[in-house]
């Protein structure tokens, strides 16, 4: 049975659950108690895991689901994996329903049955109460190697085979008991053995205390009540999410073409990306007619696992934005039914198998970055300008003989977000569908022998606007001893889109030995480079886009940008239009500022930062020009 032959919403609850009325405060006990659950999970899990990516960077996902799939509550974790979480499900019951017994614990990471992608292991146990199947507590993360054919990340891989080892819902405990044969092939294959295992473990402890607490609600309330409640709570979720989606004009909002670097093989050609959103009535449609056809390595998107819950996560988090929503809409299933996603077959965002899909996320954040910039005109106090919706995700790997096994250090590299109305940018974070905290150095320095030289804000200037773009990072890493280095990162060729006046951002990029004889550009994709001991790599993050029009921007908020280091000097006068009569003290010019800005309206300047800083710099700050990017040199 197909995973999408599970219809979502039509009938809420297995057939024998009978509905019974839920009164309201036992509705918002259960309610904060399904809640509870799943960040307990989650807690559970990243603070008994070994790897770094989960218990610190917190690259996971856990919740509570019916026999269906259909989600009660999710933790306050990574997005991508909690959306995906249903999908599993489905996609290990089509050959598991009818077979699961009490004890069994699944694991599951089949990218064309549900998963997020390959690394993404899933485990669920299963939740029996009476002798009946009620649902799962399931949780995803991020394990470290996955027996692809490069340790960590396999950017160009041949296909799914080549990605990763394939767990396409094989009970690890089968009634309680060990499958000691399974067990021994998923830790044999694999580098990170140790690390795996006491990830895995931790995942199965997160899920029976999941099945555990639910089995305590059902002893105290009774089955019909407590489910009778999740469902309760999906169809007010779903009911919150029309209403905000029939507010909007009904008609087809399009975000301009998006482009990605290139698919990790063929350099110089870049992917497009065409997004456009369909609002009829009470539901919504994301539209990815046009995008690029699929290709031949890993950078493509499973369409279930990861560009559906792209999808779910920019209309919630636009429409229902937790800090400005003025009620409590929990996230659960009710969330998914008015979204629905066209991506044809045989495209990068519905790919055919066997095509590998290891490396998607950046595909799937410009979806998401896509859907706020095609609604700006619909709900432009609701939106941001284009963010950095991209990544450097990177794999440092090398040999222990010590240990008899691989090293292995995953990282995600923090961009920023764009400016919205009322409020300059976030810097220095990871945003929309990314989500993870970042890697202490002192992580670094403890475990691995690699070490952090250099991590701070970008040194080049913010996108004009209003309200100003954010900032990403510039971070250096040094290898100590010879390994190897891989990466899927994107957006070093397209800029963040400026809105509503709002000058575009900056690229990413990325450089092996800069500002050395050895010194490298590397594209934003590459798998298993060589390093030596001794060498180190830089990247910077984009600087997201502007909002409005910089000359609506306060003269005295432009000063303090001046003093902060977020703009220059030129950028104020020629930019924002302020003038400074003494640029020791900054001391403003009121009457030569109001003369300039009627001049600067008049004759507006081309609102991209790559444009404007181009030939403007001194012989000592050299440009890198490769691909679209230019390396400012503001150190």
């Amino acid at each position: 049975m197909s995973t999408l032959e599970y219809e979502l919403g039509k009938h809420p609850g297995p057939p024998e659950l009978e509905r019974v009325e839920v009164d309201p405060i036992t509705m918002r006990v259960l309610g904060g108690a399904f809640h509870a659950i799943a960040k307990e999970m989650a807690g559970v899990l990243f603070r008994m895991s070994y790897s770094s990516i989960i218990r610190e960077s917190e690259d996971l996902g856990a919740g509570v689901f019916d026999a269906k799939g259909r989600e009660l509550c999710e933790s306050d974790s990574t997005p991508m994996h909690i959306g995906s979480l249903p999908w599993y499900i489905r996609g290990f019951m089509r050959h598991l329903e009818g077979a699961i017994v009490e004890g069994d614990v699944i694991i599951h990471n089949h990218p064309y049955y549900g998963a997020s992608h390959s690394p993404d292991v899933a485990v669920a146990v299963p939740i029996f109460h009476d002798g009946e199947l009620y649902g799962f507590a399931a949780v995803t993360a991020h394990v470290l190697d996955v027996g692809g054919s490069f340790p960590g990340i396999n950017a160009d891989a041949f296909d799914v085979y080549a990605e990763a080892k394939i767990y396409d819902g094989l009970r690890w405990y089968h009634a309680g008991v060990l499958n000691e044969d399974l067990d021994k092939m998923i830790f044999d294959n694999v580098r990170t053995a140790t690390m795996n295992r006491g990830d895995m473990n931790a995942m199965m402890a997160a899920c029976q205390l999941g099945r555990d607490r639910m089995l305590r609600l059902f002893q105290r309330y009774g089955a019909d009540t407590v489910m009778s409640a999740a469902y309760n709570w999906m169809d007010y979720s779903e009911k919150m999410l029309r209403e905000q989606i029939r507010k909007l004009p009904d008609g087809e909002y399009t975000a301009p073409t998006g482009w990605l670097d290139d698919d990790a093989r063929t350099r110089g050609v870049r992917l497009r990306v065409e997004t456009k959103v369909i609002v009829e009535g009470d539901e919504i449609t994301i539209d990815l007619t046009g995008s690029n056809a699929e290709v031949p390595t890993g950078f493509n998107v499973p369409y279930e696992g990861s560009l559906l819950v792209g999808a779910y996560y920019a209309v919630r988090t636009i429409l229902l934005d937790e800090v400005t929503f003025p009620e409590h809409v929990p996230q659960n299933d009710g969330v998914f039914r008015p979204v629905k996603v066209i991506a044809p077959k045989g495209t990068i965002y519905n790919p055919t198998f066997p095509r590998a899909c290891f490396s998607r996320f950046c595909q799937v954040q410009r979806v998401v970055d896509n859907t706020i910039l095609a609604l700006a005109d619909a709900l432009p106090e609701g939106v941001t300008a284009g963010n950095s919706a991209g990544i450097h995700f990177c794999a440092y790997s090398g040999f222990s003989e010590e240990m008899g096994e691989y090293w292995l250090y995953l990282e995600v590299n923090e961009g920023s977000y764009g400016g919205r109305f009322g409020k300059d940018a976030m810097d220095s974070v990871d945003n929309l569908m990314a989500n993870t905290r970042n890697n202490p150095i002192e992580e670094l320095d403890l475990r691995f022998p690699v070490r952090c030289d250099q991590y701070e804000l970008r040194p080049e200037p913010a996108a004009p606007g209003r309200w100003r773009g954010g900032i990403g990072i510039i971070r250096r890493n040094r290898f100590l001893v010879d390994g190897i280095y891989s990466c899927e990162g994107d957006r070093q060729t397209d800029a963040p889109r400026g809105i509503f006046g709002g000058w575009d951002g900056l690229v990413a990029s990325c450089r092996k030995n800069p500002d050395t004889s050895l010194e490298e550009i590397l594209p934003a994709k590459v798998t298993g480079i060589p390093f030596a001991a001794g060498e180190f790599i830089e990247f910077r993050e984009p600087n997201a886009a502007g909002y409005g029009d910089p000359l609506d921007r306060p003269a005295e908020a432009v000063r303090e940008d001046v003093l902060d280091d977020f703009t220059t000097i030129d950028l104020a006068r020629d930019a924002y239009g302020v003038v400074f009569a003494d640029e020791r003290t900054l001391e403003i010019d009121v009457e030569a500022t109001e003369r300039l800005r009627g001049e600067v309206r008049a004759n507006p300047p081309t609102k991209s930062l790559t444009v404007f800083f181009e030939g403007r710099l001194p012989v000592e700050n050299k440009a890198v020009s490769v691909a679209g990017n230019r390396e400012f040199g503001f150190e």
